[in-house]
């Protein structure tokens, strides 16, 4: 076993490491602290503009969506309305497209059963869908 002395002077020295360990410690954790309320906000500041940005741009995406939804709804309204007119009897046709789509047959049933295109048939329900969806 050490002489008394020796182990003062250990216990002293193990003291003297830990209180530097302790301060060391303490500035570290200071630092960190600084760092964080220094960088976050830049940070935050940067990603907070970018997301503006985005949300700019999203608004103008939406408006320019909305103005060629309207359009495409006036093409589809001109165009089946250009149908009907186009012989007579269409109106009746198309409230047999109407009938015969509520019955569960797909387009080219219809359109094989009314001896039509697919694509009239397609126009004809798209522009019924169409109609029920803003109405």
């Amino acid at each position: 076993m050490l002489p008394f002395e020796w182990q003062r002077e250990l216990y002293f020295l193990l003291q003297v490491f830990l209180d530097l360990l302790l301060l060391l410690l303490v500035l570290l954790l200071f630092l960190q602290v600084r760092r964080f309320k220094a960088g976050p906000s830049g940070e935050l500041t940067f990603r907070l503009q970018a997301l503006e940005k985005l949300t700019q741009e999203l608004e103008k995406y939406l408006a320019e969506e909305k103005r060629l939804l309207e359009r495409l709804s006036l093409a589809l309204e001109a165009g089946a309305k250009s149908w009907e007119k186009a012989e007579p009897g269409r109106r009746d046709l198309r409230e047999e497209i109407r009938a015969l789509a509520r019955k569960g047959l797909s387009s080219e049933e219809i359109a094989q059963r009314l001896s039509l295109s697919l694509g009239e048939v397609e126009l004809i329900l798209s522009l019924e869908r169409f109609k029920r969806g803003s109405a």
